[in-house]
């Protein structure tokens, strides 16, 4: 089934102009995926912000997003943004529930900076990336979903998006649009923290705005019944992850 979906998606390439594949920069160093171009930046898995590693000069492994220095998190919030005050709830809500430290940047060289994003997406780059960089705020984008893109911006995947996902789920490429395949690949390069997680943060439902037909579900889990996401919080094995990945001494 996975042989006969790579070769449906190596057919379709010439109705997937927008969508490149090509090395990015990954917390395992640079690595090969797919992704699409969104005017000034490019994005993969709907809400991933990634660095085309050509863009940079960058061969081999030469170059890997990292963990941030102790746990801490320096951050600036855009002026432009509406409501900044749920930008401060996520950062209130890790600050309080986690081992992470969110402090306002001073001098900081790598920090993260909530950008205002309009009615586009709210995305983020994976992991530490060097300099300042930029988690996307749209207006659209509450609370819950900024600490979905914080726990990106720290090193954590997508939990669909496991390497032995396939124990659990099962994708449904007949009910994903051709052009968004690329969106339900497998991150091989994703580290794996404990079991999957059906009520982790960062797990996407089985309807979702990827599907041809907004009735049937995109994903499933093994038995064939639908599940749910929820951004009201971490859950037990978000924060057990965050513990794994931050330690404290």
């Amino acid at each position: 089934m996975k042989l006969l979906a790579a070769i449906l998606c190596v057919l379709s390439m010439g109705a997937l102009a927008e969508v490149k594949f090509g090395p990015i920069v990954t917390t395992e160093g640079v690595r090969k995926t797919f992704y699409e171009s969104h005017g000034e930046y490019y994005l993969t898995e709907g809400d991933i912000l990634v660095e085309p590693a050509l863009k940079k000069g960058l061969k081999g492994t030469a170059r890997r997003a990292g963990r941030w220095n102790n746990g801490v998190v320096p951050y600036e919030i855009d002026s432009a943004i509406a409501d900044p005050a749920r930008v401060e709830a996520a950062i209130s809500y890790l600050n309080t529930q986690t081992s992470i430290r969110m402090v306002p940047r001073t001098t900081e060289s790598d920090y993260v900076f909530f950008k205002e994003n309009g009615t586009a997406d709210c995305s983020s780059f994976v992991g530490r990336m060097g300099g300042k960089q930029n988690i996307n705020v749209p207006n659209w984008c509450g609370s819950g979903s900024l600490i979905h893109e914080v726990l990106h911006a720290l090193g954590y995947y997508h939990e669909q998006s496991r390497p032995d996902r396939s124990k659990w789920i099962k994708v449904k490429w007949c009910n994903i649009q051709m052009k968004r395949w690329f969106n339900f690949f497998a991150a091989p390069f994703a580290k794996k923290y404990g079991e999957f997680d059906f009520d982790s943060i960062m797990l996407y439902p089985s309807f979702n705005g990827f599907a041809r037909d907004a009735d049937k579900p995109t994903m499933t889990k093994r038995d064939g019944s639908t599940f749910q996401a929820q951004r009201n919080g971490l859950s037990a094995g978000d924060l057990a992850a965050l513990r794994q990945m931050y330690p404290t001494p």
